[in-house]
């Protein structure tokens, strides 16, 4: 089922939400990277890795900036995956949807406001605010973690 969701987000009218975290591959791709991990099964992190590339596909079409349906949600995938396969290619991509949150935020690069995802104000939320964006930059900055809200 996930190749064929991976499939259908390579077509020309895909739309963003088949990089969400909540209903798409960011999500899909973080339960893959655990199941990879736990598991020991190889063939989960392939398949994470294949989930996290059509995600960084999605991330420049996608306009909320947050955990959930949004970018920071896909930057968390892009820092488990880069941590999981020692992979600079999804650390560069972690370092590109970052960028992608910073054009899309109102006042400075030293002090964004972080539109929630009525994208008309800011919020403090996790799943729809600023602290969710925040909890992958700190991620970003350290080069992995653990990932606020999850069982490890």
């Amino acid at each position: 089922m996930t190749p064929d969701i991976i499939a259908a987000a390579a077509e020309p009218g895909a739309t963003r939400r088949y990089g969400s975290w909540c209903r798409g591959l960011a999500g899909i791709g973080t339960v893959l990277v655990r199941a990879a991990e736990l598991l020991e099964e190889p063939g989960y992190l392939d398949l994470a890795q294949r989930a996290a590339r059509s995600c960084a596909a999605l991330a420049p079409r996608m306009p909320l900036v947050t955990q959930c349906c949004g970018l920071a949600g896909v930057g968390d995938l892009m820092v488990d995956v880069a941590e999981a396969s020692a992979s600079e290619e999804f650390r560069d991509a972690a370092e590109t949807v970052a960028l992608l949150i910073l054009s899309r935020s109102g006042g400075t690069w030293s002090r964004p406001v972080f539109p929630d995802t009525g994208l008309t104000r800011s919020s403090a939320t996790w799943a729809g605010g600023s602290a969710g964006v925040l909890a992958f930059f700190r991620r970003l900055r350290d080069r992995g973690g653990p990932r606020l809200g999850l069982v490890t």
